[in-house]
């Protein structure tokens, strides 16, 4: 799969994780907890498959982050394949 995620979807994501309102705190908060073991999100463009692998790394459940790409993107993501 070659599709990207945009960084300003990346953002909506994990604005709608956190159950926030604003996806700039949301993401400086998450970058903060993971940051240092996935990378910054939220900046730049990746591949949706790169995204999908960090975020398999977090502490938020597969569902969720699943449910919200779909939301987000229109793209499906798998977390339990990678």
């Amino acid at each position: 799969m070659s599709d990207h995620i945009s960084g300003e979807h990346q953002r909506l994501i994990i604005e709608k994780l956190y159950r926030s309102s604003d996806s700039i705190t949301s993401t400086n908060k998450f970058n903060d907890k993971y940051g240092s073991k996935i990378g910054d999100m939220g900046e730049r463009s990746m591949p949706i498959n790169d995204f999908a692998r960090k975020m398999k790394d977090t502490g938020f459940s597969s569902y969720d982050v699943e449910r919200h790409t779909k939301s987000i993107t229109g793209k499906n993501i798998d977390l339990e394949s990678l």
